[in-house]
């Protein structure tokens, strides 16, 4: 199995990339390491008003993303290492993926546990046992993936302020986060750095670290996948089905977009007659800026 390293910080190229890998199947299986800049990221079928916290993101420039697998919502920032096991055929062995990088820590006499949800916990300094990773995987008919989070030195606060909710939905068809106490690698392991990480990988497949060339930012389908995940349609507009209270009684909305009591787009414009100025600003905070930043492929 192939071990490639990305230099980008975006998580939409790399949320790219990954998908780039899965329809190339030439350099499969492949396992692939990637660190994002601050960012929550929403599973496939999660709303964003339920799962985070929009105004604290937008002020304090925290990205929000939706990746193309179910599960939960995480956080993301230069403290966490993302890993994703790639194949070319549509089996996905999660026990066995999280056995690997179970064994490949233990050599260098660093204890984790497996759950039944096959998330890996580590025991911090009071003897708790808490998620240090988490993850999710999809399967298409020629391809899979298991990609998750690993926190090495993450921010926990910002982590624990991220995923608060903005509001909660009267009735909502989205699937759930489901949380649990987490721990970074470092609290248990001081002076682990992102790199060890990938070393330990590295050294139990027995696979030279590749990085990644930046030229394949122009690929068409690395492009044509970084424009979906950036779009409006894709981050706000999948969000399923979920009701909420207004002063003017139950609203349903789906796919961004209002279907009663009137149907309209699910935007600050059109709802001034249902919510007040501040639950308006607290619902849709201004991520123009973060927006425009990014976009920016290059």
């Amino acid at each position: 199995m192939n071990v490639v390293v990305s230099p980008f910080k975006n998580p939409f190229i790399n949320l790219a990339l990954e998908d780039f890998f899965l329809r190339e199947a030439s350099a499969l299986p492949l396992c692939f390491f990637y660190v994002n800049r601050p960012c929550v990221v929403l599973g496939r079928f999660q709303n964003p008003w339920k799962e985070c916290h929009l105004p604290y993101l937008v002020e304090n420039d925290i990205w929000m993303v939706r990746r193309q697998s179910g599960g939960g919502c995480v956080f993301h920032d230069e403290g966490n290492l993302n890993f994703s096991f790639i194949l070319p055929d549509s089996s996905i062995d999660r026990r066995k993926h999280c056995e690997l990088l179970q064994r490949a820590f233990s050599k260098a006499g660093i204890v984790l546990q497996i759950s039944e949800r096959h998330d890996l916990w580590v025991e911090n300094k009071e003897g708790e046992w808490r998620k240090v990773s988490g993850s999710a995987f999809k399967q298409t008919k020629n391809g899979s993936f298991h990609h998750g989070t690993f926190l090495v030195n993450s921010d926990l606060n910002k982590l624990e302020e991220s995923l608060r909710h903005t509001f909660i939905p009267k009735e909502t068809k989205s699937i759930p986060s489901v949380r649990s106490k987490v721990a970074t690698l470092n609290e248990k392991y001081p002076g682990i750095e992102i790199q060890d990480v990938i070393d330990l990988m590295a050294f139990e497949l027995k696979s030279p670290i590749t990085t990644i060339d930046g030229e394949i930012l122009s690929r068409p389908e690395v492009q044509e996948s970084f424009q979906k995940l950036t779009s409006w349609e894709w981050l706000w507009g999948e969000t399923p089905l979920f009701e909420m209270k207004t002063i003017k009684g139950n609203m349903t909305i789906r796919k961004g977009q209002v279907e009663s009591p009137v149907q309209m787009a699910f935007t600050k414009e059109n709802l001034s007659e249902y919510f007040s100025i501040q639950e308006l600003a607290n619902m849709f905070p201004d991520f123009s800026l973060i927006q425009e930043q990014s976009r920016l492929i290059f």
